[in-house]
């Protein structure tokens, strides 16, 4: 056992093992995830949003590509914030150019949240060019690369979730905030 009390070099909390592909794949996915938290919050940055905001934003974005009308309601329970953060979070985003608010025709009283085209613009300008040169990364790979892959991906994702909360009290399971952020680009 090291220092900071996992073993070996991997960072990982068990011992090291003479094959080491399985710990070198777990420190690969580390490398990326950290990548891809930094690569996000300079773009947020160069945007001048904050987390919160940039996931709002991909929301109503997400949400108008797929015909779907959102009330402030919809984006609490996407990002699950109070009422009250999400004004917060309206009022900057309508102060900035990135949304709107419409009258809803279903209730004269009630407003829908739409993306702006600028902020649709400036997401893709910021994002365009880092994706594809993913992309570019990704067709390289053999259909049964990909096929590993996917199945690899999928029984890490249920190896994270193995040990979540049960479902709800009502029996219906739910994603936790902003669970489905999306991590491609919009076209």
């Amino acid at each position: 056992m090291t220092e900071d009390g996992t073993h070996g070099t991997s960072g990982y909390w068990y011992p090291d093992r003479p094959a080491r592909t399985g710990v070198e794949l777990l420190t690969a996915m580390r490398r990326y995830r950290a990548a891809e938290v930094a690569m996000r919050e300079r773009k947020r940055r160069s945007m001048g949003m904050n987390a919160t905001d940039m996931e709002a934003v991909r929301f109503l974005l997400r949400a108008a590509e797929q015909g779907r009308a959102v009330r402030p309601g919809d984006l609490t329970a996407h990002l699950g914030i109070t009422s009250a953060s999400t004004t917060a979070v309206v009022k900057r985003l309508v102060a900035s150019g990135h949304a709107e608010r419409r009258p809803d025709p279903a209730d004269g009283r009630g407003a829908l949240l739409v993306a702006t085209v600028h902020s649709d613009d400036e997401v893709r300008s910021e994002l365009t060019d880092v994706h594809a040169r993913m992309i570019a990364a990704a067709d390289r790979l053999s259909p049964q690369t990909v096929v590993e892959m996917q199945a690899f991906f999928a029984e890490v994702i249920d190896a994270m979730g193995a040990d979540s909360p049960a479902d709800e009290a009502d029996g219906a399971a739910r994603p936790g905030a902003m669970a489905d952020m999306r991590t491609h680009p919009l076209r």
